[in-house]
């Protein structure tokens, strides 16, 4: 099986502050890497690596159209990444994405190489990179498979910028992702597209959803459904709660995130 955990789940917000704001109120500690009054995501941190991206995919204040015309003339470039950044714009508020790291990370370009031959349509790495708050400038890549429905893989920042004890605590006592639930339509078609990346999935035993489990404790769900979406993130929390929280739907549409004590 390949060693991979989920690196971030992406929840698209088209107003970022105010998704901050509300899930501050729900006692998360949000972190802008980037410069807050220009930035386009923000970001909660969890002490098993993983973390939730908040993000509003408009790269700027421009009517969809528009953007939407200019990406599919990009198309080429990168065909895979700009078709999920076309996904991203059309999408409703929400958890909309989802990365996988590799682990451990210096096993990250045999792991990409083993999923390809395994029958994995990846595309060729495209390199990223952005300016943190102190100047420096952080890169990484992506690679992203053909269908946008699947989760990208993405290599370990350079330089790594630790988090903080701060950034890592949160108010409501959360630790990190152990559950991602996928809803999806016809099952079977969809394990197939899982397989490169995980191996066999085990079933339950009504035949209605299969998991894998991942490294660092991690496990994705798929569910059956009448139509395809990333319904629920589950976390383990510190705290003797077990719980649903639900952000308002102007601001997250109905995002889900349960809550577990470790």
């Amino acid at each position: 099986m390949n060693k991979l955990a989920i690196g971030h789940v992406l929840l698209k917000a088209r107003q970022l502050k105010h998704t901050v704001k509300d899930y501050e109120k729900w006692g998360f500690t949000v972190t802008y890497r980037t410069d807050p009054a220009t930035a386009h995501n923000a970001l909660i941190y969890f002490r098993d690596g993983s973390f939730l991206e908040l993000f509003n995919p408009k790269p700027i204040k421009a009517p969809d159209k528009l953007i939407l015309a200019v990406l599919q003339l990009m198309r080429p470039l990168h065909p895979s990444m700009i078709s999920r950044y076309i996904y991203y714009i059309r999408s409703t508020e929400g958890i909309t994405d989802y990365a996988l790291d590799f682990v451990p990370p210096e096993d990250a370009q045999i792991t990409l190489a083993r999923m390809k031959q395994a029958g994995a349509a990846i595309s060729k790495k495209i390199n990223m990179s952005k300016t943190l708050q102190d100047g420096r400038k952080q890169t990484w890549w992506i690679a992203a498979p053909a269908d946008f429905y699947l989760p990208f893989l993405m290599s370990a920042y350079s330089p790594a910028v630790p988090c903080s004890e701060q950034e890592l605590t949160h108010p409501n006592g959360a630790l990190g992702i152990y559950k991602l639930v996928i809803d999806v339509p016809g099952l079977e078609q969809w394990v197939s597209k899982y397989k490169p990346f995980f191996g066999d999935a085990v079933w339950s035993d009504d035949g209605q959803q299969c998991e894998y489990v991942l490294e660092k404790g991690h496990t994705i769900v798929l569910r059956q459904a009448k139509q395809y979406q990333i319904s629920e993130i589950h976390l383990l929390t510190s705290q003797p709660i077990a719980t649903k929280l639900s952000l308002q739907p102007e601001c997250a549409h109905g995002t889900a995130i349960y809550m577990k004590q470790a």
